[in-house]
């Protein structure tokens, strides 16, 4: 399904001019694709789109060197990031046993 939104996102982009497309995983299983342009229709009409797909985050960000905008299209891939918080909460949970070795040392 994220695979799907993805594809759709990046055909949508390519109707406008762009600089380029970048698609990746990022913290925690987040999915991401970035869009590079110095259209502002673009940036608009593309942000509205990715929202409609039901994307949970776009961010808009302007790089001044370059004069263009970054538009990242974000949202969680639910295998991953579920795996990653059953992890967090298993370390969480489980109580591991620590030996303080400065104590024992007899060094205080």
């Amino acid at each position: 399904m994220l695979q799907l939104v993805r594809k759709q996102i990046i055909r949508f982009a390519l109707d406008f001019e762009i600089g380029e497309v970048h698609t990746y995983s990022g913290y925690k299983g987040d999915l991401i694709v970035k869009v590079s342009t110095k259209d502002k229709n673009a940036v608009m009409a593309i942000r509205k789109y990715a929202l409609s797909l039901g994307i949970e985050e776009v961010i808009v960000k302007q790089n001044p060197t370059f004069s263009e905008f970054e538009i990242y299209c974000i949202t969680a891939d639910g295998d991953v990031y579920h795996l990653k918080l059953d992890d967090e909460n298993e370390n969480r949970d489980h109580k591991h046993y620590v030996e303080d070795s400065w104590k024992k040392s007899g060094l205080d």
